[in-house]
């Protein structure tokens, strides 16, 4: 008798994945398709124009005059026949300028308030000028240099001395009121000049420093003393880190030797020099040195603005006394 026929072994069923586990998966490749197209989208943005903002940022503002930042050879009173001299606002100061950084657009010029009262006015310079801006700062900052701003082609707005490097990306400009602060600010975005007040490239008529020297002061640089010193003529300025420069904002520690306000023309300064209100600043303590001022955190000293400025010998001649290339 023939035996039954035994059934073929069943074949083991796949495995098949859930439903759940098929979506996880569709959802997941379409967010690596889409995450892929994203930053091959912001690849190729980048490098066809590296300084645009990413992701919605604030682009850089472009200026209505473009801003030239350059080191000051010599600074003298006009007229300059036959010199290829920047003027201040009045035309009553001419500045012969190295080779500097032209800058066109900047992130943001705005008016900050430092600790002790006073104004700066920081400005943050666009990527694509921020580089050079940088090197010529931190190359000035070794022997305490003036530096002009300048509203191109060839006006004066400030012209301080730089203090400090400048790690970030902007600078500020300090020693100001702040309706100083928020006239220099208007100027740099294109404004006109300041009427009726000490405007941001002219100091006041009536106080020590703003275009004669400080009462019982000489200036060392006249050849005639107690008369006006026509190289004071420029407002008070300091940089900041930050976007980076020198002292309370990031910048590049500035401060302006010809501040229209003397109590305030050093404030963002380290120590600095002692100052008083009404606009009119008590001298330093006379040392026998520059070394042993800086020590106790005094100077510089500005020819035309310090009266300490004739106590102490100007070991490179650039109207600023007790700076880092004084001190030997």
């Amino acid at each position: 008798m023939d035996k039954p026929e035994e059934p073929p072994p069943a074949v083991p069923e796949e495995p098949q994945a859930s439903r759940l586990t098929t979506i996880v998966l569709i959802v997941s490749l379409v967010l690596v398709v889409v995450i892929a197209g994203v930053l091959g989208t912001v690849a190729v943005l980048m490098t066809r124009s590296p300084d645009a903002p990413l992701l919605g940022g604030a682009p850089p503002q472009r200026l209505p005059t473009p801003i030239h930042f350059a080191p000051v050879r010599e600074q003298k009173p006009a007229p300059c026949p036959g010199a290829e001299a920047a003027l201040d606002d009045r035309q009553t100061t001419c500045y012969l300028l190295e080779d500097g950084v032209t800058v066109e657009a900047v992130q943001r010029i705005e008016p900050v308030r430092e600790k002790d009262g006073t104004y700066s006015v920081r400005v943050a310079i666009a990527p694509k000028f921020k580089d050079k801006v940088v090197e010529l700062i931190d190359e000035m900052a070794t022997d305490q240099r003036q530096i002009a701003v300048v509203l191109v082609p060839r006006t004066v707005v400030a012209a301080p001395v730089v203090t400090q490097t400048m790690n970030g990306d902007s600078l500020s400009i300090a020693g100001y009121t702040r309706q100083e602060a928020e006239a220099l600010v208007a100027r740099l975005l294109g404004g006109p000049p300041a009427t009726g007040q000490p405007g941001t490239g002219q100091p006041g008529t009536d106080q020590p420093g703003a275009g004669r020297p400080s009462p019982g002061a000489t200036d060392p640089g006249a050849t005639d003393p107690g008369a006006t010193d026509p190289g004071a003529t420029n407002p008070g300025t300091q940089s900041t880190p930050g976007t980076q420069g020198t002292q309370s904002t990031p910048g590049t520690g500035v401060t302006d030797p010809f501040a229209a306000n003397p109590a305030t023309a050093h404030a963002a300064t380290p120590g600095g020099t002692n100052t008083a209100t009404g606009g009119r600043r008590t001298p330093d303590r006379r040392y026998t040195s520059c070394k042993e001022a800086v020590a106790a955190g005094r100077g510089p000293y500005t020819r035309g603005v310090h009266e300490e400025y004739g106590w102490y010998t100007d070991v490179d001649g650039n109207g600023v006394a007790c700076n880092s290339a004084d001190i030997r």
